[in-house]
């Protein structure tokens, strides 16, 4: 719940200083700061997040250190130079999907979260949900190469369809 908190007051910071009107890149800039907020708390705090691992994932530590480093890595690329923001963003919104199962089963667990900012377990799961929203509006054209998946297969739907018919 506190990175959500971050990437509002993110948000408003970022808008404020970056002049009304720009609302993707502030979506942007307050992802970027989310990120590197939650990758460093991989660092300061790893017991914490080493309790979201299910008991069967090897090299605990080393997996939250590395998810740790992906999340900072991740958060500054968004701040690169426009060519390169669709492809960080495409691998953000990646991450948050394979780190999905770890909030899945801190849910299911019922794995204590106080460290983490507390709330309900269950909450963190609609939630990433919006973060990945969040990163497909704030990053112009990351959503593309998913509506060309949908379009070929509208259209190979439609051309057997067709076949079918003739």
């Amino acid at each position: 719940m506190i990175l959500l908190a971050v990437l509002v007051v993110a948000f408003a910071i970022s808008y404020l200083v970056l002049r009304h009107g720009r609302h993707r890149d502030a979506a942007r800039w307050a992802m970027a700061v989310a990120m590197v907020f939650a990758g460093v708390g991989h660092f300061l705090d790893p017991d914490s997040f080493v309790r979201m691992l299910p008991g069967f994932v090897p090299y605990p530590s080393a997996v939250i250190f590395g998810t740790g480093v992906i999340e900072v890595v991740l958060g500054i690329g968004l701040l690169v130079p426009r060519r390169r923001r669709r492809q960080i963003a495409l691998a953000l919104i990646a991450y948050l999907v394979v780190v999905f199962p770890a909030n899945v089963y801190a849910a299911v667990a019922a794995v204590p979260l106080e460290d983490l900012g507390g709330g309900n377990p269950w909450l963190r799961l609609p939630i990433q949900a919006v973060y990945i929203a969040w990163v497909l509006w704030a990053v112009p054209g990351v959503s593309e190469p998913l509506r060309a998946v949908g379009r070929r297969r509208r259209d190979s739907t439609r051309n057997e369809n067709d076949a079918i018919a003739h």
